[in-house]
């Protein structure tokens, strides 16, 4: 979310043409080529948008050798004015206004932009013009950051320094929130925490000025961008304690009122709770974002502008009109932000709840895969058709930012499939995004590493050893290659992919098993990271209880490992961690004893991988409880356990066939 640009400020219309006397005998009055010329150019720019929608983006119908011919004879007409007529200073500088930001929105022309914008700068200075000389800056700002961002980002400090010694509190708002974000597209440790410093004094400003809707936003981006810089427990605690401002500001009307501001906050909140892996605060808080989104959609602007009031003291005095600082006819002053269609959000609510209710798809009707497909669908859905009178870059950045979305959501849709060894729909799924990844932005490089884990987990789930092994050993997947750099996100799928070999070159049998020291030793640095993630926690913990290396797994350690994995699975309600860690508990535990125990033990592992809808454990968890039931005399029944668990194999991939029967005798995570 960003201050939106103050496109519109400078825009002439045709309702200021002369009017033309009907009365034939009147003389027709002399021709303002100065208006007609200004009326043109917008009639020119108005017809190149109209051209407009996603759909026509997407099937490549705008003519766009036609869409750039109008925008050029708009600039001509424009150009033609600024140069050929002497206006009035106000007209003057809003035409500038107007040129330069078409400059800056359909051309690569910078420098013409920040020479217009300087001549407007100092015709503003001139004559007291401060509405349109802040406007003139604030897109300034945005034409330096195109070429050099460091230039940008000091102009910036100048100008917020101005509006400060003025007391313009909704400049002063405005010009910060977009230092805010340019500094996060940055992204460097040091860029995040100057956001955070611009963050904290515009909160400070609002709350001393009595701005809520200004600290209520503001508080939401400050628990975002703790967020964006790092999900450890300290960084997670400090966005709660972001929203918990935020969140005390929601019963005033004046935040109330603001959709946008109130679904921000519910989906940061729930954000913190999928990174602390809390299923069921996770449910409440999606619960809650989603009656946000459903209760006040009428509020929300259709192409996602946001108006967040301003009630300063001093507002009387602040210059506003109709660009970035915008005043109503009541004289009450609001900062303007452009943020993202309510559709659009929707569809991502889509996502996060799919995240959210995981851990139960398989147990609650596949709901969270639902979810996924009908977040597919809206994004696929007939509103691309709705016109969009908007510059074409718009319209591509709306269209880039949904088809993203759209491969996350395919993405997550593969998980959920392989979660549940559907694995014939996730090589489905998986040849759709491989078919797309060559179109990937640069900066969609995590997706890229989850398709390519993607497909080394689907490899090792068909029993494609070899291949599976050469994915997750390959470069970008070595804990030994992270650096300082290294996301979050990247570091966990390394973890991950050294977790997937170690399973597969376990086999004191398998020629790379001599390899498995050396993998265990090279987690050793991240035990810290893994042990503040309780699915990576459960996981190390299963990969140690039945590791073949003689100086781990002495029965006090076995215990001890199996007990730590099945309490952190049980932490996150994940069905298949459970079920993997009962089964182990079964096999090293109470494999040749006869009790109650021991068959209460076996069927627990069975029911759970059938409630976890994972064919390879079901069939092994079914050999397991007709062992037990072998054992205590109840031949028939053991015998019917045992034909369930062979029939549940005779549906596995032909690679893992061959490796049942092995399974069913040495339940050793194969």
């Amino acid at each position: 979310m960003k201050p939106s640009q103050p496109k519109q400020n400078g825009q002439v219309t045709s309702s200021t043409r002369s009017s033309i006397p009907t009365t034939s005998a009147s003389p027709l009055p002399p021709v303002d080529y100065q208006l007609l010329l200004l009326s043109l150019a917008e009639d020119y720019l108005a017809a190149a948008h109209g051209q407009g929608s996603l759909k026509a983006l997407v099937d490549r119908e705008i003519n766009m050798r036609h869409y750039y011919k109008l925008v050029a004879t708009g600039l001509s007409c424009l150009e033609v004015v600024l140069k050929r007529f002497k206006l009035q200073p106000q007209m003057e500088a809003n035409v500038r206004l107007r040129y330069a930001s078409v400059l800056y929105d359909e051309t690569k022309n910078m420098r013409e932009a920040e020479q217009t914008l300087s001549e407007g700068i100092k015709l503003c200075d001139r004559y007291r013009l401060l509405d349109f000389k802040y406007n003139m800056e604030y897109l300034l700002a945005l034409v330096l950051f195109e070429g050099s961002p460091r230039a940008s980002l000091k102009f910036l400090d100048g100008v917020i320094k101005t509006a400060e010694a003025y007391k313009h509190n909704a400049w002063v708002y405005g010009l910060r929130f977009l230092k805010v974000s340019l500094l996060l597209k940055l992204s460097s440790h040091q860029d995040v925490l100057s956001a955070l410093t611009h963050i904290r004094s515009i909160s400070g400003i609002a709350e001393q000025s009595g701005d809520k809707a200004i600290l209520a936003l503001a508080s939401t981006v400050e628990a975002l961008v703790h967020l964006r810089g790092s999900t450890s427990a300290e960084s997670i605690e400090q966005a709660q304690r972001s929203l918990a401002m935020a969140r005390s500001l929601q019963l005033d009307a004046r935040v109330a009122s603001i959709p946008q501001v109130v679904v921000l906050t519910n989906i940061v909140d729930l954000a913190c709770s999928l990174q602390q892996c809390d299923p069921s605060q996770a449910v409440n808080k999606m619960q809650a974002m989603h009656a946000s989104l459903e209760s006040r959609s009428d509020l929300w602007h259709p192409d996602g502008t946001l108006l967040v009031p301003v009630h300063s003291q001093d507002s009387s005095k602040t210059p506003g009109g109709h660009g970035l600082v915008r005043r109503s006819s009541q004289g009450s002053l609001a900062v303007t932000f452009h943020w993202t269609p309510w559709e659009d959000i929707y569809a991502l609510g889509f996502l996060l709840s799919s995240i959210a209710t995981a851990h139960k798809n398989t147990s609650d009707g596949l709901k969270s895969e639902q979810m996924l497909k009908e977040g597919i669908r809206r994004l696929d859905g007939n509103n691309e058709n709705v016109p969009v009178l908007k510059p074409i870059s718009s319209i591509t950045s709306r269209h880039m930012w949904r088809q993203n979305l759209k491969r996350y959501l395919q993405t997550h849709l593969v998980f959920a499939l392989c979660t549940r060894t559907a694995w014939k729909a996730a090589q489905e799924g998986l040849q759709k995004l491989q078919d797309t990844a060559a179109s990937f932005p640069q900066d969609l490089e995590l997706l890229d590493l989850l398709i390519q884990y993607l497909d080394g987990v689907i490899k090792q789930g068909i029993g494609d050893l070899d291949d599976a092994l050469s994915v997750f050993q390959r470069p970008h997947f070595s804990v030994t290659s992270v650096t300082a750099t290294t996301t979050q996100a990247h570091l966990e799928l390394a973890i991950l992919s050294t977790f997937n070999s170690i399973l597969i070159i376990r086999d004191p049998s398998h020629p790379s098993h001599h390899l498995l020291p050396p993998l265990l030793s090279s987690l050793e640095p991240h035990l810290p990271h893994i042990k503040n993630s309780k699915p990576l926690t459960s996981a190390y913990n299963l990969i140690l209880a039945t590791s073949p290396n003689s100086s781990l797994p002495t029965i006090p350690k076995t215990k001890q490992y199996i007990h730590t994995a099945l309490s952190a699975a049980k932490a996150i309600a994940n069905n298949q961690l459970l079920c993997v860690a009962l089964s182990l508990m079964s096999d090293k535990f109470f494999k040749g004893v006869v009790g109650g125990q021991s068959e209460k033990s076996a069927r627990a592992s069975e029911t759970m991988a059938r409630k976890a809808m994972d064919a390879l454990w079901r069939s092994v968890g079914a050999g397991i409880v007709g062992d037990t039931m072998e054992l205590a005399g109840r031949g028939e029944e053991a015998e019917k356990m045992r034909d369930l668990g062979r029939e549940i194999a005779r549906g596995l991939p032909e690679g893992v066939v061959q490796w049942e029967d092995a399974a069913r005798e040495d339940v050793d995570m194969r």
